[in-house]
């Protein structure tokens, strides 16, 4: 059978609470998990499968309609965000149009978060929840041979059936191939505050053990790639050229001495490359960072969050402002570059001093960049039902979109203290402040490498600035 993966456009994307700039900039990584589900089917089926990345090449309705047209697939898969569910319903649209299609069926974080209100989007022949590999290849087969599909663990056909679980792979995740990045144009993704290198996402484990109230990657059956694993994957990017990695884990860091093993590899195997990967404050020491810095790792992503011991306390982030200032100081002393993640609006800012204050302490703790969006609790999360029990959420205004998706429904946040306009004002308020210091521009020209890379990152500067 041929079939087609579909990352969907983000024309009509939900208001994310983020600035325009950062959500363009966010939708220059690869299509990493519709990667991984295409390599599994070629090494393991005898199906053609092709990746549209509409996402990334900004693609119309009427692009699209061509390009499904062209390879004329029997079925389509779309991979599912709930912020792009109006864009979605769209790629459903067109793709039912082909004469060539029989089956959609679709996967992704809106799919296991939301699992019935997917089955019953129109033109939905199934859905998967969960990791997809073995389910979409059950999938495949059966339909191939007109088998029913109920029964097929993690799949629920459409418009009715049993809610899926979730599935968890069997496999260790040693054992899964090497995603085959040559099937989409690898050379044109960028990271916009990398090196300007060709660049190429990785991921090195599953599930996340901790309980952070905002959070809804699932927390069951953390499971990782050993070190050896690892190096597999980085060689197999160094060979098409890629000399730029970011490891795209919830926590990298989640098991020190898996890291350290990792570092100690890269080493014996003498691998040159930079790359950035996403940790916790309370993970970090010397040791640890030193032998990070000693295998090319260039930036770490920490997520802050809130630049009070209340505040992480009432996001149960497991750290205190303490391990905060010391693992920032920690990577300045030993040379690497940060990444600061704060919410605004969250339940512990009662006025607009107090978001006033997390934006002076972000500016304080001199991180080289600094990402904030407003905190826009999700259904699924504990602190969305923390909402819903104290009266300032509900879940009815994401039902109607779910069954009827818009462009104009704006997610509810947190107005218990202050308003989504009000919001937006310090959002921007704290980029500005943050982005437009004179000790900021004059660190990042000095460090940008190419007068191309100066051209991107002033681009980008120009649309935060623009909001």
């Amino acid at each position: 059978m041929r079939v087609m993966l579909i990352r969907p456009p983000a024309h009509h994307a939900l208001a994310d609470e983020v600035p325009k700039a950062v959500s363009a900039e966010n939708q220059s990584y690869p299509p990493l998990g519709l990667l991984a589900l295409a390599t599994w089917l070629e090494r393991n089926t005898p199906h053609l499968v092709r990746i549209l990345d509409a996402q990334f090449h900004d693609l119309d309705e009427q692009s699209m309609g061509r390009q499904i047209r062209a390879f004329a697939p029997q079925v389509v898969g779309i991979s599912c965000f709930t912020v792009q569910l109006v864009d979605i319903v769209a790629v459903l649209r067109i793709a039912r149009a082909c004469p060539s299609v029989r089956y959609i069926v679709l996967g992704g974080p809106h799919v296991n978060d939301f699992p019935h209100q997917s089955r019953a989007l129109p033109g939905v022949d199934a859905v998967i929840r969960g990791e997809g590999q073995r389910p979409l290849q059950r999938l495949l087969q059966a339909w191939e041979h007109g088998a029913d599909i109920r029964g097929i663990p993690g799949i629920s056909p459409a418009p009715d059936g049993p809610a899926p679980d979730f599935v968890y792979t069997t496999d260790q995740l040693d054992t899964l191939p090497i995603p085959d990045r040559t099937l989409i144009d690898y050379r044109l993704y960028y990271d916009v505050i990398g090196k300007g290198s060709t660049f190429a996402t990785l991921v090195t484990s599953r599930g996340c053990p901790h309980r952070c109230t905002f959070c809804n990657t699932p927390h069951h059956r953390y499971r990782s790639m050993s070190p050896g694993r690892i190096c597999d994957e980085v060689q197999a990017c160094k060979d098409l050229g890629m000399d730029e990695i970011y490891f795209v884990d919830d926590t990298f860091n989640i098991n020190n001495e898996r890291v350290l093993g990792f570092c100690d590899e890269v080493s014996r195997r003498d691998l040159r490359f930079s790359w950035t990967a996403r940790c916790r404050v309370n993970g970090v020491d010397a040791r640890l960072l030193h032998s990070m810095k000693a295998a090319g790792c260039r930036r770490i992503q920490f997520g802050v969050e809130q630049g009070t011991d209340e505040g992480l306390e009432r996001l149960q982030k497991g750290v205190t402002i303490r391990q905060v200032e010391e693992a920032f100081r920690l990577c300045r002393q030993v040379g690497i570059q940060t990444v600061a993640y704060f919410m605004i609006g969250t339940p512990t800012e009662r006025t607009r001093q107090d978001v006033l204050r997390t934006i002076d302490y972000a500016v304080s703790l001199d991180s080289d960049f600094v990402m904030f969006n407003i905190l826009t609790p999700f259904p699924g999360t504990r602190l969305f039902q923390e909402g819903v029990d104290e009266g300032i959420l509900s879940l009815e205004p994401w039902n109607r979109f779910m069954s009827n998706p818009s462009q104009d429904f704006k997610p509810p946040l947190w107005e218990q203290y202050l308003d989504r306009e009000e919001l937006r004002g310090l959002l921007s308020l704290a980029y500005r402040r943050f982005y437009w210091r004179p000790r900021f521009l004059a660190r990042n020209l000095l460090r940008s490498s190419t007068p191309h890379d100066i051209l991107r990152k002033a681009r980008a500067g120009i649309r935060l600035l623009q909001g």
